[in-house]
Formats: structure tokens, sequence, C-alpha cells
């Protein structure tokens, strides 16, 4: 999957309860785990999509994003 620049993978921190099920997944290690949240570097996610699956309470989404033109 390539990266899409109009989305952003974001986290619902009322959902996450820390069980890093996406962290050991993300094969760039974009994901991580602090204080039982999960942390996204965005910047360095693929967009691959192995984490959303992978969490057992749906914390994980894309949302658009507005692109300004230059």
């Amino acid at each position: 999957m390539a990266r899409r620049e109009e989305e952003i993978l974001e986290l619902d921190p009322t959902r996450c309860f820390g069980c890093a099920a996406c962290v050991s997944l993300c094969p760039v290690d974009a994901l991580e785990l602090e204080d039982l949240l999960v942390i996204i570097d965005e910047p360095s996610c693929t967009h691959c999509e192995l984490c959303i699956p992978s969490c057992p309470v749906s914390a994980l989404y894309f949302e658009k994003v507005s692109v300004i033109p230059q």
C-alpha cells in the first residue's frame, strides 16, 4: 500500500488501552507504546494498514486532511 498524503493515521486515545498489538506489527517502527498509549510517528508511517485490523478496540483509523494548494 502506498502512502496517501491526503490521509494521516490517527489514534482514539479513549479506546487505546496499551496492548501494543499494533506496535509489534509495524514494519517501519512508526508506532511505539508510551505510558500505555500508542504514539504515532506519522511521517514514518507508510500507510501499510497492518496495524488497523490488529487493534482489538478499533482505536486506529485514517483521517482525511485538507491539502492547501500552494
